[in-house]
Parts: C-alpha cells; sequence; structure tokens
C-alpha cells in the first residue's frame, strides 16, 4: 500500500481521462471521488467514465453518496479494489458488509469531521480500512479540521491492525504530522491537482513520508 494516493474528483469526462493519462505509471492506486448530489451538494463523473483504469490503477472508489450499496455491482464491473462508504450516509455497517461479501473489493468505511470514532468499536472487525475525513466531503480545496490529527490517534489506538487512511486538507504542511498521529495512507487532492505539475507535487509528497 503506497501511502501518498492522488484523489480525482471531477464532474467533466475529460478531465478526469486527462488526471488519469497524467498519473499512469506514476501511481499505484488512484482515489476516485463519486458524488451523488444529494449526500454532498455536487454531482461526480460516473463510475464507467473511467474505462480501463482498474488495469493501469488500484482504484479506491469514495462513495460520498446516499444508499451506497447500489453502487456496488457497478464498482465491481469496473475493477474496484476498495470502495469506501460513509457511515452518515448508512448506519447499518453489518448490512453494508454482507452486500461488500458479494463482490470481490475491500470495504472501508469514511467517517466526518464531526463523526467520533465509536462506531468503530463496534465494527472494526468487519471492515477492512477506515478513512478519516480532514475537511467535510463534497469538495476539494477546503481548510484541514486540526482534530482529525486527534482523530487518528484515537482511531490506531482503538483499530491497531486496521488500514488507516486520512483524506482532505492534506499538504506539505500538515504530511507529516498525519502519519506521526498513525495513519497507513493519504489521500491528497486539491494539493496536488491545482499545481502546475501535479506528478512532481506528488513525488514530493511522497519523500516527505519516506
Amino acid at each position: 500500500m503506497q501511502k501518498i494516493i492522488p484523489a480525482i474528483l471531477t464532474s467533466d469526462p475529460a478531465d478526469l481521462r486527462t488526471k488519469l493519462t497524467l498519473f499512469k505509471g506514476q501511481s499505484n492506486w488512484l482515489h476516485i471521488d463519486i458524488m451523488d448530489n444529494k449526500f454532498v451538494p455536487n454531482v461526480s463523473v460516473n463510475l464507467f467514465e473511467l474505462g480501463e483504469a482498474s488495469q493501469h490503477f488500484n482504484l479506491e472508489i469514495h462513495l460520498m453518496a446516499q444508499n451506497p450499496i447500489s453502487y456496488f455491482e457497478d464498482c465491481k464491473e469496473i475493477g474496484a479494489k476498495r470502495v469506501v462508504f460513509h457511515y452518515e450516509a448508512e448506519s447499518d455497517v453489518e448490512k453494508v458488509k454482507k452486500e461488500a461479501e458479494k463482490h470481490e473489493f475491500q470495504l472501508g468505511l469514511a467517517l466526518n469531521p464531526s463523526t467520533g470514532v465509536q462506531p468503530l468499536a463496534v465494527f472494526r472487525n468487519i471492515l477492512d480500512s477506515v478513512l478519516l475525513m480532514g475537511v467535510e466531503p463534497g469538495a476539494q480545496g477546503h481548510e484541514f479540521v486540526p482534530s482529525t490529527l486527534l482523530k487518528a490517534q484515537e482511531t490506531r489506538k482503538l483499530c491497531p491492525d486496521l488500514l488507516l487512511g486520512a483524506d482532505g486538507g492534506i499538504g506539505e504542511e500538515n504530511i507529516k504530522a498525519m502519519f506521526s498521529a498513525g495513519v497507513d495512507y493519504a489521500v491528497v487532492g486539491s494539493k496536488i491537482m491545482n499545481t502546475q505539475d501535479p506528478v512532481a507535487a506528488f513525488r514530493k509528497l511522497e519523500e516527505m513520508v519516506q
């Protein structure tokens, strides 16, 4: 599992294709944000715009959407490696896990900044990963919520063997602190994509956490 995963959040299929091409051969993993304009007030490309991306990347699909189970068949069809859904969208994690077991992807649970770690005490044994949101979901470029660092420490103590990721507001100014707090990987979107050379920005962050 690589430590930095580039994130793509876009509603433009052409922009998606450009970014997929840009990172082909540069990153083993990509994080794809899927939004439904219901759970969050934005919409994204649909899963099938990814085409054959799974032949070049391990895809982590982040479902910022209501009724995440309704996306599972499509996630399987496009070759997702891991699918992350939000506790705030579906709190019956056992039901989601039961459906996910019918497919071949790993299952992760995302927690918004305002959601505590308590659900993990109940569900940690049926999850493959946890993704802590460092911003409110739905758009890139928001300010990092500092309490995410403490939340990462709490999650690591509660779930010492669970794959732990963080997503949102992460860049050069706080990436070392996130890893010191116990995360295994960081999802980085705007701090990479909104630069003149996204691949160079990605490499710089990788070097910082080697």
